[in-house]
Order: C-alpha cells, then sequence, then structure tokens
C-alpha cells in the first residue's frame, strides 16, 4: 500500500504539490492525471525521492520512505519514462540487467530473471538479448524500458507518460501488455498520464490534480458517472462519457442464449472479451441487431443485442 499524506513541494514562490492525499492499495494501478504542470510527475518523483517534499510524508507499506537512503528505496521501485531512457552502449540484457547487478545478484539469477522477462514481453531472448537500443523500434524500447523497471522485483512501479511518445496502435497494444503482466505479477503502479482514455482503460484508481491539488479521485466507473463540476467534469468528457462507460465492461456480462434473441440470417461474431464500446461499433458496422459471441477457442456462447448494450447502465452491477 502507498499513502501520500499531505504531500507538498514548492519551488521558490510556486506551489507544485500542494497538500496532496492519497492511497493506491496493493496490486492497484492508480493513474494521476491531469493538464500539463498539475503536479503529475512532481508527485511521482517525490515518491522516489528524486524531489524531496517541502512537506509531507510517503508510506509505503507503512513505512516512511525517509527512513532509507534515496540509493536503496530507488532500488524497492521500477521506474519507466517516456522516451525510456535506455543506456545506449549498453546491450538488451545488459539494460534489464542493472539494478540486480547493483543488488549483487548472481550471473545465474540475472540470466534467469531476464529470459524470462523478455519471454514475459514476447520478446525471444535468442534474438533480442544482445541488441542495441538503437537497432530497437521505438515499442521494442519501450518494452525494454519495462523490464528494466521490474528487473530486480520491484514492490512499486512508477510510469511516466511511458507510451505518449508512441504511435496510436503500439500504444494501445502496450497498454494492454502492461495490464495483463501486471495483473500476472500483482504489481503495485502509479502511471501518470494527461490522456483519459488510458487512464481509464488501464486504472483501478483515477486521481485527479490541477494546479497541484487533488480534485477527485475514484475508480473510473465512478468518475465518469459522477464526476465533480468544473475541470473534472470537462476532463472525464461531456457526451463521450457514455462510450467510455462501455469501454469498461465486456461483452460475456451481456450473453444471452441464442434462443432468446430475435435475428436472421448468419450472424456476425464477437469475441466475449470484447469490450462494450467495440461490440456496440461492430453492431453499427453489420447493421445487425444481434451479433453472436464466441470464446478465444471459437465456441459459441451465446448472443449479445444491440438493445443490450445501449441499456447496458440501466443493468450496471
Amino acid at each position: 500500500m502507498i499513502e501520500l499524506k499531505q504531500l507538498t513541494r514548492v519551488f521558490g514562490e510556486r506551489t507544485a504539490v500542494d497538500q496532496l492525499n492519497l492511497t493506491v492499495n496493493s496490486g492497484e494501478i492508480c493513474a494521476l492525471i491531469g493538464t500539463s504542470g498539475c503536479g503529475k510527475s512532481t508527485t511521482l518523483k517525490m515518491i522516489n525521492r528524486l524531489i524531496e517534499p517541502t512537506s509531507g510524508t510517503v508510506l509505503i507499506n507503512g513505512e516512511d520512505i525517509r527512513d532509507q537512503s534515496p540509493e536503496l528505496l530507488r532500488r524497492r521501485i521500477g521506474y519507466a519514462i517516456q522516451g525510456v531512457g535506455l543506456f545506449p552502449h549498453r546491450s538488451v540484457y545488459d539494460n534489464i540487467a542493472t539494478v540486480p547487478r547493483l543488488l549483487n545478484w548472481s550471473r545465474q539469477e540475472i540470466d534467469a530473471r531476464v529470459r524470462e522477462l523478455l519471454e514475459l514481453l514476447k520478446m525471444p531472448f535468442e534474438t533480442f538479448a544482445h541488441q542495441y537500443p538503437h537497432r530497437l523500434s521505438g515499442g521494442e524500447q519501450q518494452r525494454i524500458g519495462v523490464a528494466r523497471a521490474l528487473a530486480a522485483r520491484p514492490e512499486l512501479l512508477l510510469m511516466d507518460e511511458p507510451f505518449g511518445a508512441l504511435d496510436p496502435l503500439t500504444r494501445e497494444r502496450l497498454q494492454g501488455e502492461l495490464k495483463q503482466i501486471q495483473r500476472m505479477l500483482g504489481i503495485t503502479v502509479i502511471l501518470v498520464t494527461h490522456d483519459m482514455e488510458e487512464a481509464i482503460r488501464l486504472a483501478d484508481q483515477v486521481a485527479v490534480m490541477d494546479a497541484g491539488r487533488l480534485l477527485q479521485s475514484g475508480t473510473p466507473q465512478a468518475l465518469l458517472r459522477n464526476p465533480r463540476e468544473g475541470f473534472v467534469s470537462q476532463l472525464v468528457g461531456g457526451e463521450d462519457r457514455a462510450l467510455r462507460l462501455l469501454a469498461l465492461r465486456r461483452v460475456d456480462e451481456l450473453v444471452q442464449p441464442l434462443d432468446q434473441l430475435s435475428f436472421e440470417a448468419e450472424l456476425p461474431t464477437v469475441s466475449s472479451g470484447m469490450s462494450l464500446r467495440d461490440a456496440l461499433a461492430r453492431h453499427l458496422w453489420y447493421g445487425q441487431n444481434c451479433l453472436r459471441v464466441v470464446d478465444d477457442a471459437g465456441n459459441t456462447l451465446g448472443g449479445i443485442s444491440l438493445d443490450a448494450i445501449l441499456n447496458a447502465e440501466d443493468q450496471r452491477p
């Protein structure tokens, strides 16, 4: 668990972060979101003591981060940033091995960990381990940046707009991979972003900041359904809110037996794991009132009607 208590940072006459109180439970992803200069990145840097707070406290699993040296603290915390920051003169293997070597892991332990992480990120060891960063694509470099941040099995992963410089398709793919890896490892993540779509897709908790202050925090569903008036309401969107809520729910929540649905001819299919927003788009594309729902193996599970999607909010859990 990460607890920020009255966390404040003042630069000269400017208050970058103003009495921030926030709790992130273990194993969750928290997205800090707001406009540029609102204090998101400063907050992240205070957590790993790249910047010292003017006042306030940061607790990790009940321990005050000031009770150990910044160097030792940072070895417990993974840190991934936009632009990756890989060492250009080191191979992929050596980049990932950076912190384990500082912790005096054995060669066998490091080798096993590098192989494990490359496999997790779908980057074959034999192909990528001895490549240098300049020979990798932007998406591949970002994957290695995440692998390096995870190498020493940190209890907390900090990410500062890690996907901001990537093209939309690569960004969406890496977001999905991060979510999957985070669930597998059970690691706590604090993510800085200016992209509400990214925050909604990835986070268990979204914390909206403006001018150094925390305006509202809660689950993506809570913010979309009941945003605070003013900046938060503008940020989460007006007419877009309904579509964003559909993006948080899956087709398998609304599957019905096909014999209970009215349809003619062969039905287009939709995956049970697809979001309701994507299923709605497919309904409109095919001009159908019903779609056949299949699992990953292509087995029919039932159907989903257009009416069920349009009335999803009335059936919300």
